[in-house]
């Protein structure tokens, strides 16, 4: 698609700015001048609302909302801009134009996304170009009107072209359309003549309409596809080459047209045809920037041809699937060319799943009535992405695993993982085979929740037989129940006044924050204090080390490779942090002094590039819920290669938070622990007052169970407090709960006499 020439890129679509653009607004000043002082600072009363008249035409309210954004009066500009997006005969494609004529338009607009407190109108402003600019490409009467200009004067022609080339690949329907009418037959060599020159956008349609009935036609959309020289048009040329059926004429004309785009691209393309569309499938899959769809656009289109019409038609798709329909697209082919293909399936299962956690889906449910946003793609009703990937068997949703834990991507894991967990045992989840490692590698997967469930699935498995990873089975199911359900973050600046305010914004929206001036201390602080890291903040002066070397350590850590991270960024390191930002997908750069919102808004935008799953206080009770009841499988089965002692402090220490639920359980898993910490900490919980009667007697049973099978393991002055309790506790369900214990301690002294002796006469 076109990119507007007003807007540089750099990298990953990220667009720069000048930062002496940027200072000059942010001061008040006018960007269009260049320097700051050309406009005062704006006054008290500039904040005031104007009353804006209610026949403002379109042009005026954009205008003036440039006005005051530029003299750094945001709330004028933002009530200009409220007013502007709320107008009856808004229009998009006026609204387009009317930038254009502003070269400095859309930088204004950029800026005041990501520095200003106007930002999430200043991007309604910004969709709102956007979206004039599709609608004006992919209007047909123009597109029409163009195709027949072609047929003009050499400036006709010319102009023509350049509105077609701005049409992208909306032109090319009605293109192809125009060569199948014989009745258009003097266009026919113009049109050939333009097909090469609108470039990138239009190898999709055209690889689609490959499928036309006309040879003629057919050789144009070849030769079309040859000179415009992407290499993503070379599967399906290498498909036409393989059919027997195709002409000769047809076949040596893919020939030469590859060759054409193996001489423009410099790369070679070998490989057969189901290699070639399952290697293209992999490369929209993972979004490279020469197959994704605009990122700037919410829409993207999927094109089809329609055999019976002859003709191109298109489906909207949003833009954050389009990859990952085009992936299941190129693995359909790989599969019709060759059933068994095993990449192609496994490639079509992971971008399923993505597609569907990118609707808003449960990725771990199959829930057929679940609804979450439309795909107009697939049938109403399509199976969910979990019928598919435990329909294929352990073997494909391990291959699917593989691709999530190479590419970081937690929710195809988790997808991976639960079809793992329903259809697999021991025997297909762990082993010495290469293809059942993925699971044993997302123990080290850089999102917790992934880790866990990896852990869930292998721990329930009780497997027997040694693998490697086994050790860090129990750790991780261990650390599920430390989850809180806080976002956990660490903040790092030398100037501890900024660093602490940054720390006290965060916990006013009740994240649990360690803030220090030294990096190092900060991290190992959070090593021993925090379960799941959500986020780093970090200033761009830091000294010992350095920014990129503490950034460079940070990563290297694997639960820390996709951890969102802020940089505060300081005057003079601007363009140090810019360069770390376009290596590091998951950083956000903000000025070191933001307010709140600007810091809300940076860590939302590094956090959905991270695509971490999230831990709310529900999901938190889930998995250590689930642990704890993984780890009393593992203990009540007593045979499996997982060793239990490494749980023992976290299962501890879950005796002591504010969930009754998961203290019993827990307790019921150290029962199952010989060591006299365990049971002196069961025995803790069940003799303190300080707990619930339900709680205690729960705690009681425990005890019982793990005297029964180890012993007394007790302190002297908690034996003494057991025979007081089942003697005096005022509370009957406590005394009997109590005296179950005592029994199940199995004392050699003469307490039974005792008791009984209490009552004598009643």
């Amino acid at each position: 698609m076109r990119t507007n020439p007003c807007l540089p890129r750099l990298g990953k679509s990220r667009w720069i700015v000048g930062p002496a653009l940027t200072a000059a607004l942010l001061a008040g000043g006018d960007p269009a001048l260049g320097q700051s002082g050309d406009v005062k600072p704006p006054t008290p009363s500039s904040t005031t609302v104007p009353v804006i008249p209610s026949d403002a035409s379109v042009e005026r309210l954009f205008s003036d909302f440039l006005h005051y954004s530029r003299m750094g009066r945001f709330s004028l500009a933002d009530a200009y801009a409220g007013a502007l997006l709320a107008h009856p005969d808004l229009d998009p494609v006026e609204v387009m134009e009317l930038a254009n004529k502003d070269r400095k338009s859309l930088d204004t607009l950029l800026i005041l996304i990501k520095n200003s407190t106007i930002g999430d109108n200043a991007a309604r402003v910004l969709n709102l170009i956007e979206k004039g600019e599709a609608e004006k490409r992919k209007s047909a009467d123009r597109i029409l009107d163009n195709i027949n200009k072609l047929g003009g004067d050499p400036q006709q022609e010319f102009y023509a072209i350049k509105r077609l080339t701005e049409s992208g690949e909306y032109g090319i329907p009605h293109l192809v359309q125009t060569l199948l009418d014989r009745s258009k037959a003097d266009l026919h060599p113009r049109i050939v003549n333009a097909l090469p020159l609108l470039g990138k956008p239009a190898v999709n349609p055209l690889v689609t309409a490959l499928s036309v009935q006309s040879d003629d036609v057919r050789l144009h959309l070849i030769r079309a596809l040859g000179e415009i020289g992407y290499p993503q048009a070379v599967p399906y040329l290498t498909k036409l080459m393989a059919d027997s059926e195709m002409p000769d004429m047809t076949r040596s004309a893919a020939a030469g047209a590859i060759g054409r785009i193996e001489q423009i691209s410099g790369r070679g393309s070998p490989g057969t045809p189901e290699q070639l569309f399952t290697e293209l499938g992999d490369r929209y899959y993972n979004e490279d920037d020469a197959v994704r769809a605009d990122p700037r656009l919410d829409e993207a289109n999927i094109w089809y041809w329609d055999a019976d019409q002859q003709g191109l038609r298109r489906t909207v798709v949003p833009t954050r699937i389009f990859g990952q329909v085009m992936a299941m697209r190129c693995a359909e082919e790989a599969l019709l060319l060759k059933n068994d293909h095993a990449a192609a399936i496994s490639l079509w299962l992971a971008a399923n799943i993505r597609r569907e956690y990118r609707l808003g889906l449960n990725i771990e449910s199959g829930d057929p009535n679940e609804k979450g946003d439309a795909d107009a793609t697939r049938p109403e009703r399509f199976p969910r992405a979990l019928y598919f990937t435990q329909a294929a068997g352990a073997r494909y949703a391990h291959d699917v695993l593989d691709w999530a834990v190479r590419t970081g991507d937690s929710p195809v894991a988790l997808g991976a993982i639960e079809a793992l967990r329903i259809t697999a045992g021991e025997s297909s989840l762990v082993g010495s085979e290469a293809y059942k490692q993925p699971l044993v590698k997302a123990l080290e997967f850089s999102d917790i929740v992934v880790r866990i469930r990896a852990a869930l699935a292998l721990g329930a498995a009780l497997p027997r037989s040694a693998f490697n990873g086994a050790d860090r089975v129990v750790p991780v199911l261990a650390s599920a129940l430390a989850l809180s359900g806080q976002e956990q973050m660490i903040v790092v600046d030398g100037d501890e006044t900024n660093g602490n305010r940054i720390a006290g914004i965060l916990r006013d929206t009740r994240r649990e924050v360690i803030v220090d001036t030294d990096f190092f201390r900060a991290l190992e602080r959070a090593r021993q204090e925090f379960t799941n890291i959500a986020g780093l903040w970090i200033a761009s002066d830091l000294r010992d080390p350095a920014l990129g070397e503490a950034l460079r350590r940070f990563r290297n850590e694997y639960v820390f490779a996709k951890t969102p991270v802020v940089v505060l960024s300081k005057e003079r390191y601007e363009l140090n942090t810019r360069e770390l930002a376009e290596v590091d997908p998951y950083l956000e750069p903000i000025a070191a002094l933001a307010d709140a919102k600007m810091i809300e808004s940076a860590y939302t935008r590094a956090a959905a590039r991270a695509g971490r799953t999230p831990v709310d206080a529900a999901l938190a009770r889930r998995l250590a819920l689930q642990a704890a009841d993984t780890l009393r499988k593992i203990a009540l089965n007593g045979r499996t290669v997982l060793d239990l002692a490494a749980g023992e402090p976290a299962l501890i220490a879950t005796l002591n938070v504010n969930d009754e639920e998961l203290q019993v359980r827990c307790a019921a898993v150290l029962a199952s622990f010989s060591t006299p910490t365990a049971q002196r900490a069961v025995a803790h919980i069940a003799m303190s007052d300080d707990h619930t009667v339900s709680l205690r007697t729960a705690a009681f049973g425990a005890l019982a169970d793990s005297a029964k099978n180890h012993g007394n393991l007790l302190e002297p002055a908690q034996v003494s407090a057991l025979i007081a309790l089942s003697r005096e506790a005022d509370d009957l369900v406590i005394r009997t709960s109590a005296s179950q214990a005592l029994g199940a301690l199995n004392l050699a002294t003469n307490e039974a006499s005792e008791i009984v002796r209490g009552y004598y006469g009643g």
